[in-house]
């Protein structure tokens, strides 16, 4: 009646609106297009996957209730009534379980149906985008449905048929949000290289300076080692030649080199011997002033 109903209002909408403009109409078929788009046929082949062991398990449970029923067959006549009505009210029991769980994946308002329900909006919804672009773009003044049963429709031109248009429409924007994502993850891609190679410039940059400090360091242990040697050479050179270091150092002399120095030089008075001394230990000071400061000068360098 629906579908009378609805054909009859279609066809005088037609005919009223003939006699002034021409009407544009054209069709779509639903099922050919889902054919056509790969991800509601993947969707779709993940959905019969489930199904697939949906089904085994209900091929298991119903084994067991009949295994259940073979057993109790068998076994009737040797329980008691209270046992017999036990092992009934078990199998009722499953036999419930399994109608439950049959409702639940493929009854009408199943996961099996939801599910592939789900599956087809985002695909009604892309069609139906593309339908109302087309639509603008040729000005179209009705398009059915032709895999709508309620329709009725007996006959339809092929030349009518504008399902692969819509189909290039979505395909055209899926490869165009397919090239953005690409061009996305290269992007993300090439950051994340440019990121890891400023973090090894970073680390060798960071392992140069090390290097740097650690001969610097190393440099300077080798300079304060060599002074040292110095130094104590120098020590033990004085503590081997006390005379020479009590003269270099200007210290008095003893009595007992006092007098040999008298021995070996020409009779002069004290005041001339004090006088020659301290001008031999003021030559001595410059001279070992002039060559430290020449070793200081050669440390340097």
């Amino acid at each position: 009646m629906k579908k009378i109903l609805f054909l009859t209002l279609l066809a005088g909408w037609i005919i009223s609106g003939s006699a002034q403009a021409r009407i544009k109409i054209a069709y779509v078929d639903m099922d050919y297009i889902l054919e056509k788009l790969p991800e509601y046929n993947q969707a779709l082949s993940e959905l019969d996957h489930k199904a697939l062991k949906w089904k085994s398990q209900v091929e298991k449970m119903s084994r067991e209730i009949e295994d259940m029923k073979k057993s109790l067959e068998q076994e009737k006549v040797l329980l008691t009534k209270e046992l017999l009505q036990e092992k009934e009210e078990e199998i009722q029991f499953k036999e419930k379980d399994l109608l439950q769980y049959q409702m639940a994946k493929f009854g009408p308002n199943g996961d099996y149906v939801m599910q592939k329900q789900n599956l087809i909006v985002p695909v009604q919804e892309k069609v139906f985008n593309a339908v109302s672009k087309l639509i603008k773009a040729s000005k179209y003044d009705i398009v059915f449905d032709k895999s709508n049963e309620n329709l009725g429709i007996i006959y339809s031109n092929p030349k009518l048929d504008i399902s692969d248009k819509i189909i290039k429409i979505i395909t055209k924007k899926k490869n165009k949000e397919e090239r953005s994502l690409k061009a996305k993850e290269r992007k993300k891609k090439r950051e994340q290289e440019m990121n890891e190679a400023q973090k090894k410039h970073a680390e060798l940059a960071a392992q140069r300076a090390k290097e740097r400090a650690e001969k610097r360091k190393k440099a300077l242990e080798e300079r304060k080692k060599k002074r040292e040697e110095e130094q104590k050479k120098e020590t033990d050179k004085q503590k081997s030649n006390p005379d020479n270091n009590n003269e270099e150092y200007g210290d008095k002399l003893s009595p007992e080199q006092l007098k040999k120095l008298q021995d070996k030089t020409p009779k002069l008075t004290p005041e001339q011997i004090n006088e020659k001394r301290k001008k031999e230990r003021e030559e001595r000071r410059l001279r070992i002033l002039e060559e430290r400061k020449k070793k200081k000068e050669e440390n340097k360098n």
